[in-house]
């Protein structure tokens, strides 16, 4: 299909900043479906592929189940191999979507979820440009109306695999077409350009000769073009088409038009006047024998000039309430913490589809959420109900349930739009819900309902970084922000990017001219008055979440989670999990975990993942105000040392089963827990475990540093720096190093000293600052001598030279190496022996002398094999194969590589880095072998590895897979 005669054959005006793509990359359904540069089409290849990324793309954002997108490319049974053939064509889809930014296809059991910026797809810029033109006046709502019509380039869903898409999404997204063409016609009449309208609609009454509104539209056109007749002929025509193939005759409202152009005509004839123009409105003004029609209510409140993004959670919405294929009324629920705006969302979306629901569209707050206000009970809600719809005062029921059945019966058969806002519980609700599948119901509420069948819940988060600070610009001005775009930033930080508080903020600047924005900022800095500056006029962000908290007062399993609100309130970690939220609260999990979900429900906290929740910075304070004020400081400092006793037990039992050169660390703080750690946790699940807890341990140790419990804090960190040296967290290690150095120099215990000063050296190296681990691991190798521990004294003097060789002064590192050696054959611990001779080699190695590195490497591993120590032993022979490949043997080097990578993977699960140490050197040695491609595929798996540990970016490892000889990455350089 060309263009049609809706569409207008020009450029469109230029689409503001949020729909515009400046690298021209977009992906199209309303047309050949595909992703495009310009005019270019860059693929899916293959019919099959685009029916996948069709309903990725009408899914956005949301799982489709494999089974959906099988049923998308095979119209019949599918075939045996389909699940196989869809999970090809979704990884075909990965790669040509790696050349399009901020696009990122998931597996996201059980199927697949496509993310991206919603203005890359031409069907979500059509409705995003359908649903501005809702909200605008009428000459700009025309303009965007043409734009979005030019993005159409044909029958939607062309080009695709099967009939599913087009005999189902493709006739919907057709009628929202044409729907959108009447539209844009109608207002051309209102605004006086019937002439423009009259060039367009005869060829679009021959495209859809059944199509009453066309016809409609025809008949007003060529009344006020003067051609009454041509507007009666009209209607005869359509009348003799619908009878002769539908055996029905037009609709009333199209007969009530008919009518009034016979009894214009006769006015005329009688001299009572120039025709009058008709509008749409004016049709409406009675019903059949002179009956008045029923009221249309209009009870929207005004739409926010402010509102920013939301670009899936509107595309959803639209999608649902749109919808014309449920059983029912369409339901969507909109959910989320006080002040993410939820109301202001459905106001918004309210608008933008009020004309898809001409009979009218009600409104109530049902202030559920609202301080200080009583909720609206439904006897009350429904009484304002009736009388919207024009029932008297007298006439309404008394009884709930026969008014709830008097108001079902007067919305039956019509299309209406019903906003229930700040919904408390479903009871309120449930009266309140049409029984026809005209009608549309928009909820909002701090609670998920799941009693209403079919109901679409759309969970709303904080906004996204870019979209806050949109917010921010469109409530201050464009140029505030210019002026201070840094402190804008951190304004938006210090808010979280919760509409409510962004708004309150930009409220108390804009009272203040004197105030600029490093000003609010510096004034939000301040925990303890943050939520103070939250407030404007009748509104404040603590009173929000004071009706939610209070609500929790009501019985005894609310007052129980409402102490473990404050208690999650005064831990300062991103999130937590169920197994130290008990420990936080003294509680066996099962019961943390009933008072966590009823938090949740809520929307006191996120139960963001399974057995992991968090709070929203601004409710974090919230909830401490809430607990310095009903709790005493010794059973907040007893919370504070049961969560930080939970992590110092698992961070142990992780050490002792893994790292056996490190059982040293576990006498560092404390022998008596007060707490056990996670008792269950398998060695497979070690990994997640670090990984998720890592930011989590760093936040209790920074609260922790200069308190009574310091001590504790000094034994976590010396646990822990092992485990995230392991897993190549360098970084976090390092700042780790520097707050236990705090926390040493609090409890002025010698021993704590010493330990951190050489901890904070060891990770001085990994960060690159060879000199600084001296000055430290001097401090720290003093300490322990003076106490006599020898066998730290020799681990210090090879840790220094360690150093050494990092800052590329190799004579000094082997002479540190040797003394270090001299000092352990006196100790006689042999995994300090070996770990010393591997260092010795590695410092050979770098100084060109290859024999003598094999020899330190030879001897290393003969130790650790006579000692049995396997968990080091993969990576001692790796280093024996790269200095043979260094001397000119890849040979031998990539014989004992393999060797090595068989011994690490006996070893242990936690040992990521190594292996792709490991893998590198052997993509080296096979390099050097002539053995290319085998080369290559080493490569590739080590890269994968460093990958998933995020020790490099997605931009890195592409430029690593497609050198020729790739440069070694700094995560494997640091081990040798």
């Amino acid at each position: 299909m060309g263009r049609t005669a809706g569409e207008d054959m020009t450029a469109p005006d230029s689409l503001p900043p949020k729909t515009h793509q400046p690298d021209g990359v977009e992906f199209r359904l309303l047309g050949p479906v595909g992703i495009w540069a310009g005019e270019k089409f860059l693929g899916p290849a293959t019919p099959q592929q685009r029916s996948v990324l069709a309903m990725l793309l009408l899914h956005a954002g949301r799982t489709v189940p494999l089974e959906r997108l099988m049923k998308a490319v095979w119209d019949q049974e599918p075939p045996a191999s389909a699940r196989n053939a869809v999970q090809g064509y979704v990884s075909k889809l990965r790669r040509l979507l790696a050349r399009v930014p901020g696009t990122e296809l998931s597996t996201s059991p059980p199927g697949y979820r496509l993310v991206l910026d919603p203005a890359r797809v031409d069907l979500l810029r059509f409705r995003e440009l359908v649903a501005r033109a809702h909200a605008s006046d009428q000459g700009r709502a025309c303009d965007l109306l043409r734009q979005a019509l030019v993005l159409w380039h044909g029958p939607p869903l062309a080009d695709v695999a099967g009939g599913l898409l087009r005999d189902t999404f493709g006739v919907t997204l057709e009628e929202e077409r044409l729907s959108t063409i009447e539209e844009r016609l109608a207002i051309c009449l209102r605004l006086g350009r019937h002439h423009e309208a009259l060039v367009e609609l005869p060829a679009l009454v021959s495209e859809h000769p059944l199509r009453e509104r066309l016809v409609h539209l025809t008949m007003v056109a060529l009344h006020r073009d003067g051609r009454r007749a041509a507007a009666l002929a009209a209607y005869h025509d359509l009348r003799g088409r619908l009878v002769e193939e539908l055996g029905i005759d037009p609709g009333s409202e199209l007969q009530q038009l008919y009518q009034r152009l016979l009894e214009e005509d006769d006015l005329a004839e009688a001299g009572d006047g120039p025709a009058t123009v008709l509008h749409r409105g004016d049709l409406s003004a009675g019903g059949p024998g002179g009956v008045p029609a029923p009221p249309v209510p209009a009870e929207l409140p005004a739409d926010l000039v402010s509102f920013t993004g939301r670009g899936a959670e509107l595309a959803r919405a639209y999608e649902t309430l749109r919808a014309t294929e449920s059983g029912g009324p369409r339901i969507c629920q909109i959910t989320g913490l006080g002040g993410v705006g939820k109301s202001s969302l459905a106001i918004h979306i309210a608008h933008a589809v009020a004309g898809d629901f001409p009979d009218g569209q009600l409104y109530i707050n049902l202030h559920g959420d609202t301080p200080h206000t009583r909720s609206v009970k439904p006897a009350e809600a429904m009484r304002r109900f009736l009388r919207s719809l024009g029932v008297a005062e007298a006439a309404i029921p008394a009884g709930l349930e026969e008014a709830a059945g008097r108001f079902r019966s007067l919305i039956h058969g019509r299309r209406m739009l019903i906003i229930l806002d700040n919904a408390r519980d479903a009871a309120q609700v449930r009266p309140l819900l049409p029984g026809s599948l005209g009608c549309a119901v928009l909820i909002t509420s701090r609670r998920r309902f799941t009693s209403f069948d079919g109901a679409v819940q759309i969970s709303l988060d904080v906004l996204p970084d870019g979209e806050a600070l949109d917010l921010l610009r469109a409530v201050i001005g464009e140029k505030a922000i210019a002026a201070e775009p840094a402190a804008a930033a951190e304004v938006v930080r210090l808010c979280g990017s919760l509409p409510l508080a962004l708004c309150l903020a930009a409220a108390r600047l804009r009272a203040r001219p004197a105030w600029s924005l490093a000003s609010l900022a510096k004034r939000l800095a301040n925990t303890r008055r943050r939520l103070d500056e939250l407030r404007a006029d009748d509104r404040a962000l603590r009173a929000s979440f004071q009706t939610s908290y209070q609500d929790l007062l009501a019985d005894s399993q609310g007052r129980a989670a409402a102490r473990m609100f404050r208690l999650l309130g005064m831990f300062d970690g991103p999130d937590i999990s169920l197994s130290a939220a008990a420990a936080l609260a003294d509680l066996p999990e099962e019961r943390a975990q009933d008072l966590l979900d009823h938090l949740a429900d809520g929307q006191l906290a996120d139960n963001y993942l399974p057995d992991r929740y968090r709070l929203h910075d601004l409710l974090r304070l919230f909830a401490r105000e809430r607990a310095e004020e009903e709790d005493s400081l010794p059973e907040r400092q007893r919370a504070f040392r049961r969560v930080l006793h939970h992590f110092l037990a698992t961070v142990r039992t992780i050490t002792h089963t893994l790292n056996r050169g490190s059982t040293w660390r576990l006498d560092v703080g404390p022998a008596d827990l007060v707490q056990p750690g996670v008792i269950s946790l398998k060695s497979q699940d070690t990994k997640a475990w670090i990984d998720s807890e890592a930011d989590n341990i760093l936040a209790a140790v920074d609260q922790a540093t200069r308190t009574p419990v310091a001590g504790e804090v000094v034994g976590l960190a010396t646990s822990f720096a092992v485990l995230l040296h392991e897993r190549g967290h360098y970084l976090k290690q390092f700042h780790l190093a520097e707050l236990a150095l705090v926390a040493a120099e609090h409890t002025s215990d010698p021993f704590y000293l010493a330990v951190a000063h050489g901890d904070l050296g060891w990770a001085h190296i990994y960060v690159e600052h060879p000199d600084d681990a001296i000055r430290h691991l001097h401090k720290s190798r003093a300490a322990f001598r003076r106490a006599g521990n020898t066998g730290r004294e020799a681990a210090l003097l090879d840790y220094i030279g360690v150093a050494h060789r990092s800052a590329g002064r190799y004579d000094e590192a082997i002479a540190h190496h040797l003394r270090a050696l001299a000092l352990v054959g006196e100790a006689g611990n042999r995994l300090t022996h070996g770990a010393v001779l591997t260092h010795l080699g590695l410092a050979y190695q770098r100084a060109g002398r290859f024999a003598e590195a094999v020899a330190a490497h030879t001897d290393t591993i003969a130790i650790l094999r006579k000692a049995g120590i396997s968990a080091y032993l993969g990576l001692a022979v790796g280093h024996l194969a790269e200095a043979h490949r260094l001397a000119g043997d890849p040979g031998r080097a990539v014989a004992y590589y393999q060797q090595a990578l068989d011994l690490h993977r006996e070893a242990g699960p936690i040992g990521e880095l190594r292996e792709a140490d490991i893998l590198w050197g052997l993509g080296r040695a096979l390099h050097d072998a002539d053995r290319t491609p085998d080369a290559h595929r080493s490569w590739r798996r080590s890269i994968g590895i460093m990958r998933g540990l995020n020790l490099i970016s997605a931009e890195e490892r592409h430029a690593l897979e497609n050198s020729e000889v790739p440069e070694t990455p700094q995560a494997i350089q640091r081990q040798h």
